[in-house]
């Protein structure tokens, strides 16, 4: 009798221990939908994002529109995602208005949603991860003070209007600039993260107000773009800001025509989207809004180590 429990106990410990190993290795399917799939800062994202999903297990799909003017793709995209009931979705909303309904359909389809970069006008999303990019756009004003100052005149260029990014970070930069400063913005324009609908706006801007002494660059393609026409142009005395640094722009950097960014941390941003996703699908709990920091960069610090991983994720 005594053996015949013994075996019944070690077979039910045996079945409990097959069925938790079972459980720690499922695999989820997680879409990642970003803003576009053509784009160093998108790519590092989801460099951030597979090194978490090689961590946890996760079989992660990268989707989204090409570029980021095609942002209304994302409905579609999202659509089908909760056709294929994937198990969870993380979602850089190309429009903050626009995005709204598809995440209340995932949500009613039990889909949880974690949001990465940008908002939405929603609540039915479980973590939010981004840059505080009002404070981006603030820390590039007080960057253009201290470099510059006075009563300087400034464009902006920022990207998508209607995208969350650029809402905080054109209110950031602006209410710092009209609050605390002799400086004035003449003007903003958007364009649409575009490189060279960017240099084409820097091009116009000069020439509308001649006596612009400052470009600030709210995004990669905008700051981008503006160095592009400054290098043209050969316009060594308009001072140039932005956010973001890709290798490009880090090359206009050492050349001076970029004086200085503010640099958001993109892979990291990846990495605890899909870590965030993965414990709300353990029904584990979650930080309702995750923030990574921002770093100044400009040609004396540029190539520190820290610098350089942000450039270059892999160095």
């Amino acid at each position: 009798m005594k053996n015949r429990i013994f075996y019944i106990l070690l077979i039910v410990t045996m079945i409990l221990n097959f069925s938790s190993c079972t459980s720690s290795k499922k695999i989820y399917n997680v879409d990642l939908i970003v803003k576009s799939t053509n784009s160093e800062f998108w790519n590092s994202v989801y460099d951030g994002a597979k090194a978490a999903g090689a961590t946890y297990n996760i079989n992660l799909r990268f989707l989204g529109p090409t570029m980021e003017k095609y942002y209304r793709n994302q409905v579609n995209i999202i659509k089908q995602s909760i056709q294929q009931k994937t198990d969870a979705i993380i979602l850089a909303a190309g429009d903050y208005y626009m995005m709204a309904e598809p995440i209340k359909m995932a949500a009613d389809a039990k889909i949880p949603v974690i949001l990465v970069d940008s908002a939405v006008d929603s609540d039915q999303w479980i973590s939010f991860i981004s840059t505080d990019n009002y404070e981006a756009g603030r820390v590039l004003a007080q960057e253009i003070e201290k470099r510059v100052g006075g009563n300087a005149e400034i464009g902006v260029i920022s990207f998508v209007k209607n995208a969350s990014p650029s809402l905080e970070r054109t209110t950031g930069f602006s209410e710092y600039i009209n609050e605390y400063t002799d400086m004035k913005i003449v003007e903003t324009v958007y364009c649409d993260s575009y490189i060279d609908k960017a240099e084409q706006l820097t091009r116009e801007l000069l020439k509308n107000h001649p006596t612009i002494r400052v470009i600030a660059g709210l995004n990669a393609q905008s700051a981008t773009g503006a160095a592009r026409a400054l290098a043209n142009l050969q316009r060594s005395d308009i001072f140039l800001a932005g956010i973001d640094c890709t290798v490009e722009e880090a090359e206009y950097m050492e050349l001076g025509i970029l004086d200085v960014a503010v640099l958001q941390n993109p892979y990291l941003m990846g990495y605890f989207s899909v870590e965030t996703a993965y414990k709300v699908l353990k029904g584990k709990k979650v930080e309702r809004n995750i923030r990574t920091a921002v770093y100044v960069v400009d040609k004396d610090n540029m190539f520190s180590e820290e610098i350089q991983r942000l450039i270059f994720p892999f160095y």
